[in-house]
């Protein structure tokens, strides 16, 4: 997988970790709710995931940020990334992607916070992204002119 897609991916599963520590978050019934339709998307991201936007199962907004529900099911689970199939509203796989959850990030599995350490194949899971985690975009330039290795000092 290119760098460029794993830090994509990182940062959108670091937001999730942080939405699900999110006690509002925890109960979004009593939050407003906002249309799918609402969320904005950058160029570079639906590139990148052009079914993201028929993927929202939801909004909430939590202290005046937009929140958008997604559901997934565990496709592959490894100690050092997780592969997870999003699914749509009616249920069915429109793509898969993979990433590396935060140490000791939680997400829901069948309603109850579970560890990622934890997840098995056909796992449902339920996540909750910020709106501007919606707008990643790539990074300026190739990457290994912007990363170089030091020799130890």
């Amino acid at each position: 997988m290119k760098l460029r897609t794993c830090l994509l991916l990182a940062a959108l599963a670091l937001p999730a970790s942080v939405a699900l520590a999110d006690p509002a978050l925890s109960d979004p019934s009593s939050l407003p709710k906002v249309s799918c339709t609402e969320f904005t998307y950058s160029a570079t991201f639906l590139a990148r995931y052009p079914k993201a936007p028929a993927a929202c199962q939801e909004g909430r907004v939590v202290n005046g940020v937009k929140y958008a529900k997604f559901n997934a099911k565990v496709y592959l689970a490894n100690p050092d990334f997780i592969t997870v199939q999003l699914l749509n509203v009616a249920g069915d796989m429109i793509s898969t992607f993979s990433f590396k959850p935060a140490p000791g990030a939680q997400i829901s599995v069948n309603g109850k916070p579970e560890g990622f350490s934890d997840l098995k194949p056909g796992d449902p899971i339920t996540f909750w992204l910020p709106e501007k985690s919606l707008k990643a975009r790539a990074l300026p330039g190739p990457t290994k002119e912007a990363w170089r290795v030091l020799p130890p000092q």
